[in-house]
Parts: structure tokens; sequence; C-alpha cells
């Protein structure tokens, strides 16, 4: 990679366009050329420019912290290491552009531009464009910006950190690394190299293999933890789980068939309750019908009662139209006696409306003459006042003009005064300054060391604020170094102690075998207790059969007597039932004849029947009708009721012998059930009988084998206390296990914690190391600013003389700056006060013959005003006593309105006495007509009472109900008889449940009844649910016992697979962990770090051959780090770097730099620019020259070496010299010469 040209724009103080050309003369020719320049001046922005035109990137802004963050003037926020903060204050937009030959060979414009928006200079800052040319078609290469560093980087063959290693040569990091100690240089180095990613991966390697290893032992402690049956006594607790599980279904048998009898008395006492409920309802029915019986004659009076309804409203409303037609003949007499009253009045009203317009008719001719007299004067009052507004306005004109010609005459006045004061100040003020004349000619030069010597002062407040940072870091790391070594103390005393618990916790647990004994004895133990809970539950059952057993033979006894009691009360129902069926018969004849005299067709026949005709049925010729339908009712009522009650009789008495009946079988059956529940339970009470046995004789089988006797008053009591003794050992047991896992826990954890403070410690005392030297190069930099300082202050003295005594000044380039500025404000302003002064005193004199002219124009129009405005005010007096000053159109309408106003009064008077004529006639008609009417409606009231009361008379009616039954209406009386309906119909419904309720009680009990009732089933359920829960609470904890000897052999089989995996994962990591491994990375790091040294040392020693042939560099034995030199002149005397003078070890530095320009350009990589920053200072006129006759030398290969340095002697030995001159503040050129 070769560098051709070098371009940029607005770049830090590289103001403009810069361009640095190495094909052009004589850069082209030049093996070595020189960078020279003040300090600040803008060397570095070179090589600034490179790297950002390559790489997007500036070395020296890679140190600045992440987070840190600034605000430029405009407002922008930007990091610390954002690239764009090296575009120029002030500018809108700049770039940087490198021109080189490629690894293909080919010619290549890389171009990095910034700007802010718009390109102005207060714009925001834009995100910066980088794109790359081939110079050979133009071609565009990449497209993204990530795209074109990539291009770059394949073409170039090195990143941004390589370059800056191979081609900005870091000869002052190497200074460095000769005079550190070991740690101190394994860090430099792995910084210049690259090389830290060796201790990256020892320190991944050392963390993956504990994590792995830790993963193993959690699966190591999770297979100890699992507590599993052996074969046998798994074998031990499958009989028992089969055992309690034949228990608990013969357990829930017997409890299912209680259930059934329990469900069978439920449903009896239920439909017991039924009947009695149907009983009680039955009865209040048959109550309710009897208590209405009344209603039903009511009911037929006030039907009767509504016939006349119609003829009682004609007679009312009969009667309310005659009140209403005398009613309205009192009002027609008053209304006309109100319209005669109003004739009179409209009258008067009228006569006074006529003499109203005669007198308003005279008044207005009588005020005509004093009307024409005020208009001529009005005519003139108008042609006086428009004269007067004439002369108004140019009165107002000519005041507004001498205004103006006065306000022109005070500015004037005003400017001239003001000017020759402001004269006579900066007169003064240049008089008492005239010293900051000198200063004001040599702004420039001052500015420049002001500038330069307040960037020193902050340096050297830089420095001493980091001396002192320094030194409290010193003693605060010293004493965190103290508290690390305290620390790894503590730490491995307490892993010690951890190691110390962990042995007393493994002596203190049970072995294996001992747990294993325990836990098969406790499960023997175990396995009784469901043993024993059956054969508990069999002697219950033995006993249940007993007392069910003497519980059916007394049911038996009873179902017998209740059979006989029956039999006897069939008996009697039985001979009663042919009496009522014959009652019954008789009844319902009388009720048919009943039923056909009130039937339909003979209530017809009665309707056709006349007082005086005969009867064609009877003959008679008198027909008492009412009193004939009355009497048929009633008895057809009374038949009809006998019929129900014998009918309800019969039914009842039959049901009750087909109850008695069903009484009978039902008994019947149940003595049949009784007699072959007691043959059942006979035989059931000797199996259970066996069955006790069976369960005891299992249970002392089992007791023989752990020395129990089942058959002693305290087996129960003695089993439960053995079972708790085994279970507080196994707890004991399994806490002491416990506790080792813990204490391994523990152990590792205190072992990790020691490791840590190692690590701790050792870092510490490195950072204690590391704040020693920075603290040196501190003090040198303190020592090279105060000279330069002192140097800038005595020329800065030279240059001010006695004009201010600069040191005391806040800001001296500030007051410099305004101070010149002042000088030229007050010396330009006394110069143009002097020019315009005579100029001012002649506009003066012209403002005041002006304002004496407009002065007399003024007065001469007042005085022609004045004559006109007295005129005009002897008319308006005379005016003002004519019409009572009113004008004259509002008199004349007011005259008209009032005359208009009398006329139209007049018409209405007129209109309303002849509308009151009209009414008085048509009120005389009205009376006349309401006479008449209530003549008639009093005569149509009196005939329709009359015959109203003649009918009540014939019915035998009072009046009263009559207007009760209207009032009511038809649909009372059909609620009525609807309610009476309803009550009967409740009734017959009643009874017609009740038997359905009884039926319903008859034939479950004619069901097959339980042996069991009552308090004997309530016994006998409660027993069996007490045994059942027993039952499953065994066969819950047999299962429970399998279940989790299931789990743990799953899950042990699953964690022994997932170990065998763990291991085979882990092993490739634990080898790698015991040769590159450890905490800190360190063990990989050395090694890698030895091979690289040794590389390093090897490529430097052939460049010091050329520089300093006396010396050779090499790894000391037994130190990883440390270099020595061989001193060749002293017959091969090994020598420390420190004892080596700063020249010497500047070469030995530049030496290194070359050596790492070649290792980074490896791999068959060549790079022809290499540019060196500095350091040349230390070196004697010998050294020097060789030196630069090495740099030169490196032409002949092919390579360009330029050097920055501000060191005089190096710009007298280099002929070809890129020269960076300050120009102005913050502002430099750039140019190239030759000699």
């Amino acid at each position: 990679m070769r560098v051709l040209a070098i371009r940029g724009r607005n770049l830090a103080s590289l103001n403009g366009d810069f361009e640095v050309d190495f094909e052009a003369e004589p850069l082209s020719d030049a093996g070595i050329f020189a960078i020279t320049g003040p300090t600040g001046a803008g060397k570095s922005t070179l090589l600034d420019a490179m790297c950002l035109a390559l790489f997007d990137s500036v070395p020296r802004l890679g140190a600045a912290p992440a987070r840190a963050k600034f605000e430029t003037a405009q407002g922008d926020e930007l990091s610390a290491g954002d690239p764009r903060a090296i575009l120029r204050h002030g500018s809108g937009e700049g770039y940087a552009e490198l021109d080189f030959v490629g690894r293909d060979g080919e010619r290549y414009r890389a171009r990095w531009t910034v700007q802010r928006a718009r390109q102005k200079t207060d714009g925001r800052m834009q995100a910066t464009r980088h794109n790359l040319t081939r110079l050979a078609d133009g071609e565009i290469l990449g497209g993204t910006k990530t795209e074109t560093l990539a291009e770059i980087h394949r073409l170039v063959g090195l990143s941004a950190e390589q370059f800056r290693r191979a081609v900005l040569l870091a000869q002052g990091d190497f200074e460095a690394f000769i005079k550190a100690d070991d740690n101190e240089r394994a860090q430099l180095l792995e910084r210049l190299t690259g090389s830290h990613i060796y201790a990256s991966l020892g320190r991944a390697a050392h963390e993956k293999a504990t994590t792995l290893r830790a993963q193993q032992q959690a699966i190591l402690d999770r297979i100890e933890a699992q507590n599993g049956l052996d074969d046998e006594t798994r074998r031990i607790a499958e009989e028992q789980q089969s055992a309690a599980k034949d228990v608990a279904d013969r357990t829930a048998s017997a409890l299912g068939e209680l259930s059934k009898a329990v469900r069978w008395e439920t449903d009896r006492i239920a439909l017991a309750n039924k009947v009695t409920e149907c009983e009680l309802a039955a009865s209040i029915a048959n109550a309710a019908r009897e208590e209405a019986a009344p209603r039903h004659e009511a009911l037929r009076l006030s039907k009767a009662a509504y016939a006349l309804a119609g003829d009682w409203t004609a007679v009312q409303e009969a009667a309310t139209q005659a009140q209403k037609a005398q009613q309205t003949v009192v009002l027609r007499q008053s209304a006309l006696e109100q319209a005669s009253e109003r004739v009179t009045q409209t009258a008067t009203e009228e006569n006074q409306a006529i003499a109203n317009v005669q007198v308003e008719t005279e008044r207005v001719a009588a005020q005509s003459p004093e009307i024409e007299e005020a208009r001529t004067l009005d005519r003139k009052l108008s042609e006086t006042s428009v004269s007067l507004d004439g002369i108004a306005g140019v009165r107002a004109a000519r005041a507004q003009a001498l205004s103006e010609c006065k306000e022109v005459e005070k500015a004037a006045g005003g400017s001239l005064t003001e000017a020759i004061e402001t004269r006579d100040v900066h007169a003064s003020w240049l008089t008492a300054n005239a010293g900051l004349a000198t200063l004001a000619a040599q702004q420039q030069e001052l500015a420049a060391e002001l500038v330069e010597i307040a960037a020193v002062d902050i340096k050297l407040s830089q420095l001493s604020e980091s001396a002192k940072e320094a030194e409290a870091s010193k003693i605060e790391a010293n004493a965190t170094w103290e508290a690390a070594k305290a620390a790894e103390e503590g730490t491995a005393a307490a892993a010690i102690w951890a190691r110390n618990i962990l042995d007393e916790a493994k002596a203190s647990a049970p072995s294996d075998a001992a747990f294993s004994a325990l836990i098969e004895k406790r499960d023997r133990l175990g396995g009784l207790s469901p043993l024993l809970v059956d054969w508990k539950h069999q002697e219950a059952q033995v006993q249940t059969s007993r007392d069910l057993l003497v519980r059916l033979r007394s049911n038996l006894d009873d179902a017998k007597a209740e059979r006989k009691d029956l039999v006897v009360r069939h008996s009697q129902v039985s001979s009663s039932l042919p009496i009522l069926r014959a009652q019954l018969q008789e009844a319902r004849r009388a009720g048919e004849l009943a039923e056909t005299a009130s039937g339909e067709a003979a209530m017809q026949l009665r309707a056709t029947l006349e007082d005086g005709q005969a009867c064609p049925v009877c003959g008679a010729t008198e027909h008492a009708l009412s009193a004939i339908d009355s009497l048929l009712g009633l008895q057809l009522r009374e038949q009809r009721e006998r019929i129900a009650e014998l009918d309800a009789s019969l039914s009842s008495k039959t049901a009750e012998e087909a109850a008695l009946t069903a009484g009978i079988q039902a008994t019947d059956q149940s003595i049949l059930r009784l007699d072959h529940d007691i043959e059942s339970q006979t035989a059931a009470l000797a199996a259970a009988s066996n069955n006790a046995q069976s369960a005891f004789a299992v249970l002392s089988e089992k007791c023989s084998s752990v020395d129990l006797d089942p058959a002693g008053p305290d087996f129960e009591a003695t089993l439960q206390s053995e079972l708790a003794a085994l279970d507080k050992q196994r707890a004991s047991m399994t806490e002491a296990r416990t506790a080792v896992t813990i204490a391994q826990v523990a152990d590792e954890k205190a072992r990790n914690e020691w490791e840590k403070c190692r690590a701790a410690s050792s870092l510490t005392a490195q950072t204690v190391r590391d704040i020693e030297q920075q603290s040196s190069g501190i003090a040198e930099r303190q020592l090279h600013a105060t000279e330069t300082r002192d140097r800038l202050a005595r020329s800065i003295d030279a240059r001010f003389g006695g004009s201010a005594h600069w040191r005391q000044l806040p800001d001296p380039a500030a007051w410099l700056d305004e101070s010149a500025k002042a000088w030229r404000a007050h010396s330009a302003e006394h110069s143009r006060l002097l020019a315009a002064i005579p100029g001012l005193e002649r506009s003066v004199a012209d403002a005041r013959t002006e304002t004496a002219t407009a002065t007399a124009r003024l007065e001469e129009i007042e005085s022609q005003a004045k004559g006109w405005e007295e005129d005009h005010l002897r008319q308006t007096d005379a005016r003002k006593s004519l019409l009572g000053g009113d004008t004259v159109e509002i008199v004349v309408a007011r005259n008209e309105a009032a005359l208009s106003q009398s006329r139209r009064a007049l018409e209405v008077a007129q209109v309303e006495a002849s509308k009151a004529r009209e009414q008085q006639a048509a009120a005389t008609a009205h009376k006349e007509s309401a006479d008449q009417e209530a003549e008639r409606r009093i005569k149509d009231h009196l005939d329709r009472q009359g015959r109203f009361h003649a009918r009540l008379t014939e019915l035998a009616i009072e009046e009263d109900a009559v207007a009760d039954a209207t009032r009511a209406g038809q649909e009372a009386i059909d609620q009525e008889a609807e309610a009476l309906a309803s009550i009967d119909k409740a009734a017959e419904h009643a009874a017609a449940l009740l038997i359905q309720r009884q039926q319903d009680l008859t034939r479950h009990d004619q069901t097959d009844p339980p042996s069991l009732s009552g308090d004997a089933l309530a016994q006998a359920v409660s027993e069996a649910k007490h045994a059942g829960e027993a039952a499953q609470k065994a066969l819950q904890d047999a299962q429970f016992v399998l279940r989790r000897d299931d789990e743990v052999r799953t899950q042990t089989t699953k964690l022994r697979a997932d170990l065998e995996r763990e291991r085979a994962a882990a092993r490739v990591w634990l080898a790698l962990d015991e040769l590159i491994g450890d905490a800190t990375g360190a063990r990989f790091r050395r090694f890698a770090q030895g091979l690289t040294l040794d590389r390093l040392l090897a490529h430097a020693n052939s460049r010091l051959t050329d520089l300093k042939p006396r010396y050779e560099l090499q790894r000391a034995s037994g130190a990883d780090m440390l270099i020595q030199v061989v001193d060749h002149d002293m017959a091969g005397e090994i020598r420390g770097v420190h004892n080596l003078s700063g020249g010497e070890r500047f070469l030995i530095s530049l030496a290194l730099a070359l050596g790492l320009a070649e290792m980074s350009t490896g791999r068959g990589l060549k790079i022809e620019s290499l540019f060196i920053d500095e350091g040349f200072g230390a070196l004697d006129g010998a050294s020097l020259g060789q030196a630069l006759s090495v740099l030169e030398h490196l032409h002949a290969t092919g390579r360009r070496v330029g050097v920055i340095s501000h060191v005089e002697e190096i710009k007298e030995r280099i002929p070809v010299k890129i020269e960076v001159t300050p120009v102005a503040r913050g502002r430099s050129e750039l140019s190239v010469i030759s000699g």
C-alpha cells in the first residue's frame, strides 16, 4: 500500500483546501521528508485526514471515554470519539481525501465528507459520507458505508488498528514499553499487537470448564439425594397395595348398598309429606267452597239490578240536561244586560272622538306662519356652516405645517448638539488611550501568542489536577491493595475452614448401607398399617352383620302385626261401599229431573207465556215466572251438591279400600323380603367372620417378621411408637447427608472466593505500579509546559510594553480584541463627526426660516375665520326662539301624527258603537231560545223518572241497588262469577291431587323396601363410611409409596443419562482448561505474548543492526516479559534497558516500532509509506544522523518515510519539508518546500 496524495478542506486548524501530492516534486524523489510546524499548528491533522479517508475514524480519539458527550456552539451534541468534531469551527462543510495504490496495484481514491445542514455554518451536523473510486475508470466501489469500509480493508489489507501500528509508527508507545515493568510491559505489548484476545480465550476456557464442572456436580448431588426402594421392599409394597385395594373395594360395595336403602327411605318420607300437604289443601278448598255459598245469591241480585242500568242512566242524564238548560237561561239573561250597557258606553266615546278631531285641525292651521320663518333661518345657517368648514380645513393644514417646521428645527438643533458632544467625547478618549494604537497594529501577533499561552495555562492546570488525581489514586490504590491482600488472607482462612467443615460432615454422615437398612425396616413396619385397618374393618363388618340380623327379625314381627290390622280395616270399608253406591244412584236420578226442568227448552217455553193466556203444559192463566225460576235453580244446586258429596264419599271409600288392599299386598311382600334378608344376612355373617379370621392371619404372619404380636393389648400403640422412632432416625440421617451437600457447596464457594481475591490482589498491585509510572510522566510534561509558558510570557511582555498589565487581566486575549476594536471604533467615529458638523449647522438655519413663514400664514387664516363665526352665532340665537328650538321636519311630523291619531280614534269609536248594537240584538234572540230549551229538558226528565220508578216498583228493587250495580259494571259481575267458579274448581282439583299422591305412596310402599331403616340405617351408613375412609387411606398410602418409587427410578435413570452427556460434552473444555485456562487468562496470555515478543525482538534486531550495531535485544531467561540488551562493544555484556541513555532508548524504541510495522504487514503485504511522530529531540547529532540514515535507507526498499517534528535540527537535516504555518488565531496554512 502506497500513499499518493492527501487532500482536505476545513479540518481542525487547516482552513480551506489543502493538498500534499507525493507524486509531484519535490516529494516524489524524497526518500524521507519532514512535517514541521509549531505545536498545535495542525501537523497531526494530516495523519487524521488519512485515517478519516480510509477508516472513518481518528486514532487519537480512540482513547476518549465511550459515554462522554459535549455540545458544539451550534447546539450539536457529539460523543468524545465522534470524528465529525474535526470539522473546523465556523465551517459549513469539509472533507478528507486520500489517493493510494492498493494491494492489486490499482490506484484508488477514498473520500470522507462531513457537512452541516444546507452547508450553513449554523446548521445542524449531518451524517458523514464515505466513498471509494477506482481512478483508472472512475468506477465507485461499495455502496453503503459498511460496504465501502469492507472494500477499503480488502484493498489496503489492514484494519484501522493495524494501519496505526504499520504506517504510523508507535515509537512513543515503545518508549513506555522499554521503561515499564513486566506487568506493564505485558499490557503495553497486548495493546500494541492487539493480542488481548489470548487472555480472553484463557479466561473464557476456565469459566466454561468451571461452569461444566458445577453442572456435573449438581447432577451427582441430585442422584445422591434420590431415596428409592430396593426390589424386596418394592415387592412388599406392591402386595400391600393389592390387599388394601381389595379391602377398599369391599367397603365401597357395602356402602353402595346402604346408600340405596337411604334413598328408598328418603323417597318414602317425601311422598308421605306430599300426601299430608294434599290433605290439608283439600280441606282448605272445601272450607272455601262452603264459605262462598252466600255470594251466589248476592251475584243473582246484582245481575237483576244491572238489567235496569240503562233506565237509571237515562234518568240521571235527563236530570243533568235539565239543570244545564236552567243554567244557560241565567247566563243568557246576564249577557243581554251587558250588551245593553255596552251600547250606551260606545255612543258616548263616539261623540268625544268627533270633538277631538276638530280641536287638532284648528291648532295645526294656527302654527303654519312660524314654521315658514324657521325654514328660512335654517337655509342661512347651512350656508354659513359650509364656509366655516372650508376655513377650518385650511387652518388645520397650516397649523400642522407650523408644527412640522418646529419639529424639524428642534431635531436639527439636537443632532448638531449631540454631534459636537460626541466628537468631544471621542477626542478625549483617543487622547487618554493613545497607547492602544500600537496594540491595535500588532493585534494579530499578540492574539496568537495569548491563545497559545492560554492553552499552555490550561494544560498546566490539567496536569496539576492530573498530578493531584494521580497522587490520590496512588493512595487509594495502595489502600485497595492492602485491603485486597487482607481479603486474600481472609478468604484463604475461610477456604481452609470450609474444607474442615466438609471433612467433619462426611465423618458424621451415615453410610449408604445403614441408611438403606433403616428405610427397609421402616417400609416393613409401614406395611402393617393397611393390614391392621383391614382386620379392624372385617371385625366391624361382623358386628354390623349381627346387629342387622337382629333388626331384620324385629322388623318381621312388626310387619306381621301390621298385616293383621290392615285385614280388619279392609273388611269394614268393603261392607260400606254398596250402601254408598245406591245413595249416589238415587241422587243422580233426582238431579237429572232438576236439570230437565231448568234446561234451555223449558226456559224458552216459559218466556212465551203471557198474563191471561193459558199455559200449553198446565193450562194456568197466571204465571209467576220469577218464583218458578228461583225455585228450580235452588233445587238444581241442592241436587248437584248432594251428588258431589256422595260421589266424593264413594271415591274416598273406594280409594281407602284400594289403599288397604295395596297395604296388605305390600305387607305380604315385606314379610317375604324380610324372610329372604334374614336368610341372606345369616350367610353374610358367616362370610364376614371368615374374612375377619383371614385378615388376622395375614396380619399375624407379617407381624412375626418384625417381632410383634397383633393379639397383644398394646399392639397398635407399639406399632405407632416404633414407626415414629424410625421416622425420627431417618430424618436425622437425611439431615446429616444434607449437611454434607451443603458443606461441599460452601467449600467450592470458599475456594472460588479465594481465587477471586488472589486475582484482585494481583490486579491492584499492577494498578499501583501503573499509577506511579503515570505520575512520573505527568511531572515531565509539567516541566516542558512551564518552559514554553515562560518563553511566551517574555514575548508578550515586550509587545504590551506599558499599555496594560496583561497578567492581571482575566482574559488578555479578549481584552486585546476589545481594546483594538474600541480604538478603531472611536477613531472612525471621531473622523466621521468632524466631517458631518458643518452640514448639521446649515440644516439648523434652514429649519428656522421655514418656521417663521409657516407662523405668518397661520395668523392670516385665523383672522378670516373669526368674522364667519360671529355671523353664524347671531343666526343660531334667532333660530332657537322659533318652534321651541325643534327642527321644521320634527314639528310638521308631530302635527300630522296628532291629527292622524285623532281621526283613527274617531273611526275606532264608530266601529265599536256599531258592534255593540249588533251584540245587543243577538243576546236578545239567545235569551228567548234558552227559555224554550229549559222548558223541554224539564218535561223530559219528569217523564223518564216516572217510568223508572214504576219499573222499580214492579220488580221490587231498590234504586240504590241499581245505582251500585251500574257503577260496578258488568266486569265486576263477571269477575265475581269467575271467582266463585275458581273456588269450586280448586276444591275439585285438590281432591283429585290427593288421590294421586295417595296412589304414589302406595306404589312406593309396594317396591322392595330395605331391611334397615331409621337410626339403624344411619348407624350402618356411618360405620361403612368410616371403614371406607380407612381403607382408602391405606390404599393411598400404599399407592404413594409405589408412585414415589416410580418417580425416583425414572428420575435417577434420566439423571445418569444427563450426567454421561454432560461428561462427554465437557471433555474437550476440561482438557482445554488444563492447557490454557485460569481465572484471569494470564496463562495463555503469557504463552502467546512470549511468542509475540520473540518475533518482535527478531524484527527489531534486524533494524537495530543498522541503527545501533552495538546493541542486540533479547528476552531474559526466567521472566516472560523482561528485555535485556547485549552490548557487543563490551564483550557481550548484558545490560538492562533502564541503564540506556535517552537517545539509545529512542533508537531501540524506533527499531521496535519498525519491527512491529513489519510484523503487521506480514503475509506478503507491503507498506510503502511510513510516518513517525516526534521523539528525535533526545538524540545527539551522531545518533540523529544515524537514525535518519536508516530511515533514508528504507527508501531503497521502496518505502517513503515522513518525520513529524518541531525540532530545528530535523528541519535542517531533512531538505524536503511540509510546513504547517499558523497565519491567524486557530488558522494554519500548508506548503511543501525544498532546501
